[in-house]
This record gives C-alpha cells, structure tokens and sequence, in this order.
C-alpha cells in the first residue's frame, strides 16, 4: 500500500513535469511563429493606408479640367459604426486598463460608459464638423449596409464552393479597418478635432484628396460628372476585388456620372499603406500609384463660347427654359462641343443640390446633350427623303403639287404656309421641298413609304444599325439615352398591332413618338454630310472599334440631292434658314425645325397615406421636396399625383401648341468637317430663334485659332450643280 501511494506521490510531479515540457514544446516549437508574430502585431500601429491621386480630365488639347489635391478625411473604426458586441468588449477592456476607476464595474454599467463615450464622439464630430447628426447617421449606415452586402456576397460565393459557415462567423477585412466619414475637412476642422482626439479614441485624421475644379469647367460640368460614395453593388463587382490595396472600401468615392463614371477603370489608381512600429520605425510600406489621365476630344474654349452665346439666347426668350448644342468632328465624330443650359457650380452642388433639384422649370441638373429627347421635326425631313429614295418610292426629279393642304376641307394635315395665311408652295421637287420645308411633299412620302419602313431607316442614322449589326450606345455616357424610333413591338403595344397611315405622315415630318437627342441630331448631320454612320465619342484618341457603316440601297446622286437641298435651305432666297443662317464667308447646309411637344411640368399635387391612414397631399416641384414638407422619409411613396402648373404657360382663348427650336447642318458645303445641332427649348421657330445661335457658333468655329473651319475659296458650288 505504502509502495503504490509512493508511486503515485512520484509520478504527479513527474507528470506535471511532462505536461509543462510539452507545453512549453507546443508554444515554443510548435506555435512558435506564431506567438512571435502576435508578440510583434503587439508593437506595431495600426496600418495607415495612403490614397492615390486620381487621374487628371483634360480637354482635347491637355488642359486640365479636374485634378485632386492632397487633403484629409476623419476616419472611424468599422466596431464603432456597427456596434459589433465584441468590439465592445474589447473597447471595454481597454478602457479599464487605461483607467484605474471604472476596473471595478459590471460588465453591464462598462458597456454602458462605452456607448456613452460613443455617443460623445458623434455629438463631438457634429458640433466641430457643422454636419448635422442626421447626416452622420446616414453616411455611417451607409458603410454598415457595403460591408453588410458584401459579407453576404462572400459568403454566398464561399457556400456555391462548398464552405459550409454561419454568416456571422465570416469576418472582413473592412471590419478591423477606420472608413471615411468626412471627407476633405478644413484645416480648421481638422485642428479641432485634433485637439478632442484624446477623447475620441476611435477617430482618426487619415490624409486624403480632394477633387478640384478649374473655374474653365464650369461649362462642361454635366459632362465631367460627379463622384459619390462607393455602392455595395459596385464593390461587390469591382474587377480588382481580390487585390487588398486596390479594391474599394466602403466609404471610397468613385465616378457616378459624366466622364468621371466613363473613365472610372483609368482614373481610379491603386492605394498604398504605411505599418510602424510604435517608435515610429518602419515596418513595411508600399507607395500608392496614382490613377490615369482622361483626356476629352471637347474643346473646353468652344464649349465656353457656345455656352455664353446659349445662354444669352435663352434669356432673349422668355418662354425659353434651357437649350443644348453638340459640335462633331465629321470624320473623326469627336466631339468638339457637348453643351447644356442652364449649367451649375460643381463647387457648391452639394450645398445647392436641393435648390437645383427642385427647379422643375429650368431643371439644370439636366445634360440636356444626351439625356433628354425631343422631337426632331423638320430636321429629319432629309433623312426621310432619302428613305423613299432607298426604297423606290420616289424619284430626285418627281414634283409634289402642294396647295397647303394635304386633304381638301380638312382641319389636319396642312402646310406650314396655312397657319400663316399663305398659299401653298405649288410644285415641289425633293430639293425645293427641303429648302422650303414642304409639310404636304413629306406628308405625301410618308404615306407612300409607310411608318415601318421610314423607321427602320431611321435607326440607320440614329443607332447605326445597318446590316443587323448593333454598335454600343453612342459615347458610353450613363446619361446618355437611346430616343425613341417606335418598331414592330412598339406598334404591337401602342397600334393593336400595326402602324397608321398617319403614323407614316407624322414620322416623315419628325413629329409623333419619333425622339432624338441633341448628340443623335448633331450625328444625323455628319451622317449627311459623310455618307456613312459612325459611332461618336467623347474621348480624345478612342481606342473602340467605330467602323463607318455605309448606308445601303442609296447612290451618289441620292446624297448629293439631299444635300442641295440643305444648302439651298441656308443659302438661297425662300430657304427657311436664309434669313438668319447664311454667311458669305462659308457654305452651310443645313435644315430649320419646330418640333410641336407638349408643356413641362413644373407643380405638382403630391398625394401620401400615412402609416396611421391620415391622407394628406400637398403641391410642390418635385417629389423629394413634397416629402420634405411633410417630412416624410424617402420611403414614402405618394398614392396619386396630379399636374398643377406647366410651362410655358398657356394663353387664354389661344390654341397655340408649344415648339421647340431646331437648327441642325454641316459645312462647309464641299468638304464638310463639322456638323452642329442647335435647340432651344421651348424657343418658337426654328429659323428665327435657332438659327441666329448656330450661325454665331459657326462665326466661332471660323475664328477660332484651331482652324475648324476657313472661308470658302469659291461660292455656289452646289447651287451650280442643280
């Protein structure tokens, strides 16, 4: 008995003598590494990540437009925008060891003192920053909601796989790092909070850029585009997802809208960091690589002038709301010029963006340009000539007998000249027909062609779709849309069906559901003038495939036809745009327009049910500004609405229908190089009020030091062909 207790009382030590060699085996050998680099984690402070400078926007000749600074945003960790219990704790248990006083408190009454001291730290930022608590909120739920979204994303793609994991154990980078919740802060700002730092002791001062605007950009400001904080979409598709310094983060800004969406994949560069130890020595750093410049084919000069000579024209004309003007290289179809009016202070949108935002009038958040439609009118007329030439249903030398009505005793389809007490043009060939306008000769060929033929040869000229070959839309602008040129669907939805016979009228005089932007109009023209379509493109030197698309079934002598009868248009005595368009220094040709369109709406009565059945309404320009008066959140959507106001106002006793202004030509005549499309909204007849805007751009065009264009070594060239 006494042997075996001996035993026993032996081999206790001897096994605890085991249990330690062992662990000390296991820590020092085993996990050695290990425990080295938790000892060496332990002396380093926390990474600083260095942000690359974005690319530059230049214009065609290298003048910087938009550029980044250096600059400094507050930063606060990841735990304290979540809440995220155990980030909690570990703030808890660092506040005890820093202060001596609350190491004898519950655990409930500590994690009560962290939310307060996180409560502090938001009142704090909100009374040095000036932003409002709501607005913090916003943005810190903001990045709550992208690295919410994206853990799901992973995780979804990790269960597809096969890693079967709760979600909640899946941990993020983004959660152990500090994102932006101020950008670019003022020096005095950052003084401030720099001086509370102490008592903020998850927020930090992180260098940063800033995007700045030279004052020259202010013209092109709906085509630079703005930036905005990253979505969770957007980082969950980011193509360098996988690459920790180059990704986005939660918080990041990226381009969307205008050029600096289109050029995101250039400008965007790739962020470095810096990790010290806590002496400051460095331990490992990589240096940030700055993003790509964007140059433009705009020329910001030629942008300015035609904005200054827009603007001045539509505050000649009351009734006006705004205007657009697109410029195009003919051969290249770069874009020289991409203006809308009204503009705005890219600088202050921020401060001004409601005000902007609810001008339903003059809506100058707009990039009229290439995202808003209108009807063609008179300007398709050559287009629809040579429509019926492709498809054989009229010949250059066959006349159409107008007498100022298409139907005897009707009160629709009649000429221009009837709403003016004028007779009728009498015989008209395809040339006078262009060069006066004729409605009968058009209403005449639509009826002939049909509406489905005249639209498919439409999209020939607006889309480029010849051949069944479809090209990408146009410069590759978000904004940019598509017009409207109605097909076999559309009918089937809107015709029961089929097209009308007036479908075929309307469509072959650029009025009814047929939309063009100002950038297709501008196209159509330098289609015109080159015989062939291309793509345009607002990047200087495009690398994309933009082949010339010949348009088929048509001659030489169908173009030249086309094209004498726009120059006739501005260039001989009866012309619609002779009076206010021709210039003896330079041939144009080119087509007047007053496209009939329907007012806009500028107030309406927004009607809400609220979640406890009260129906309230109330009249405001814009939705967002209807729920602000009632301060509703951006949820609520309204159950009815109903127009109150539009613009321009319509006169009593008057019948008169809205137009808007249309001037659209190449020149010069012989050997075109530009081609222009000119409206204003809402701005009566095209000869007299766009017409006298496009002759000062072509003025501008001729003086310009680029050489545009030159005047003309002999005069009447194609007048002498007819």
């Amino acid at each position: 008995m006494f042997e075996r207790r001996l035993k026993i009382v032996l081999a206790l030590p001897i096994l605890c003598c085991l249990i330690i060699v062992w662990r000390l085996y296991q820590i020092q050998i085993v996990s050695g590494e290990t425990y080295v680099e938790k000892a060496h984690d332990a002396l380093l402070a926390p990474k600083q990540f260095l942000p690359p400078l974005r690319g530059n926007i230049r214009d065609r000749f290298g003048r910087i437009l938009v550029s980044d600074e250096p600059a400094h945003d507050v930063t606060v960790h990841y735990g304290a925008l979540s809440l995220d219990d155990s980030f909690l704790l570990k703030v808890a248990g660092q506040l005890k060891r820093q202060d001596s006083t609350l190491a004898g408190l519950p655990a409930g009454e500590l994690q009560r003192e962290v939310q307060g001291r996180l409560a502090r730290m938001w009142l704090t930022l909100e009374k040095v920053s000036g932003i409002p608590m709501a607005e913090l909120r916003a943005r810190r739920d903001a990045i709550c909601r992208s690295v919410e979204d994206l853990r799901l994303h992973i995780w979804k793609r990790r269960k597809q796989l096969g890693f079967d994991e709760p979600i909640e154990k899946l941990r993020l980078r983004e959660e152990e790092q500090s994102h932006p919740i101020i950008h670019d802060v003022s020096p005095q700002v950052r003084t401030r909070i720099e001086l509370e730092i102490s008592n903020l002791p998850l927020v930090r001062i992180e260098p940063s850029v800033r995007r700045v605007w030279r004052p020259e950009a202010q013209s092109l400001c709906h085509v630079l585009g703005r930036l905005g904080q990253v979505s969770s979409e957007t980082i969950q598709n980011d193509p360098q997802t996988d690459d920790w310094l180059a990704c986005y983060r939660p918080g990041d800004l990226v381009g969307v809208s205008g050029v600096e969406r289109l050029g995101e994949p250039m400008l965007r560069g790739k962020r470095g960091f810096e990790e010290k130890y806590l002496d400051e020595r460095m331990h490992a750093d990589a240096p940030p690589i700055d993003g790509l410049d964007v140059q433009l084919s705009v020329d910001v000069d030629l942008q300015q002038r035609a904005l200054e000579i827009l603007t001045d024209v539509v505050a000649a004309q009351p009734p006006a709301t705004g205007a657009s003007c697109v410029i195009l290289d003919v051969e290249s179809r770069e874009i020289l010029a991409l203006v809308s009016v009204p503009t705005y202070d890219p600088a202050e949108i921020a401060e001004n963006y409601a005000k902007l935002r609810d001008d339903s009038r003059r809506v100058p958040l707009r990039f009229r340009a290439v995202g808003e439609e209108y009807q063609p009118g008179s300007i398709l007329k050559p287009v629809s000539l040579l429509a019926a030439f492709a498809w054989d249903q009229l010949t250059p030398s066959q006349s159409i007998f107008c007498d100022g009505a298409l139907i005897p005793g009707s009160s629709k389809w009649h000429c221009w000249t009837h709403w003016r007490g004028m007779a009728g043009h009498g015989e008209m060939s395809a040339e006078a027909a262009l060069q006066h306008s004729c409605n009968i000769y058009f209403y005449q060929l639509g009826q002939k062609l049909g509406a489905a033929r005249l639209t498919d040869f439409y999209r020939q000229f607006v889309c480029g779709k010849i051949g069944g070959q479809t090209n990408d839309r146009g410069t590759g602008l978000i904004e940019e849309r598509d017009g409207n040129i109605p097909d076999a669907e559309w009918a089937k939805r809107h015709r029961r069906g089929k097209f009308r016979v007036a479908d075929g009228r309307n469509y072959a005089i650029g009025q009814g559901e047929i939309m063009v932007t100002p950038l297709q109009a501008a196209n159509i023209f330098a289609t015109l003038a080159a015989g062939a379509y291309r793509d345009p493109t607002i990047i200087a030197n495009d690398g994309r495939e933009r082949p010339e698309l010949p348009i088929p079934r048509l001659t030489p002598n169908n173009w030249e036809v086309a094209r004498r009868g726009l120059y006739r248009c501005v260039n001989e005595d009866g012309g619609t745009a002779y009076k206010h368009v021709h210039m003896e220094e330079i041939d144009i040709c080119g087509k007047t327009g007053s496209a009939q369109c329907v007012p806009r709406v500028s107030r309406r009565r927004y009607f809400f049910e609220l979640p406890g059945g009260e129906k309230v309404a109330v009249v405001a320009p814009t939705v967002e500004s209807a729920r602000a008066a009632l301060g509703l959140d951006g949820s609520v959507k309204p159950v009815r609405r109903e127009i109150v106001e539009t613009w321009p106002p319509k006169e009593q006793d008057k019948d008169e229908v809205s137009t808007h202004a249309w001037f659209a030509g190449f020149a010069p005549a012989q050997s075109p190089r530009i081609a222009l499309a000119v409206i204003i909204e809402y701005g009566g007849g095209g000869g007299a009020s766009a017409g006298p805007a496009a002759k000062a751009i072509f003025k501008e065009l001729m003086a310009s030091e680029r050489g545009y264009l030159t005047a003309k070594s002999s005069q009447g060239f194609l007048s002498a062909k007819r």
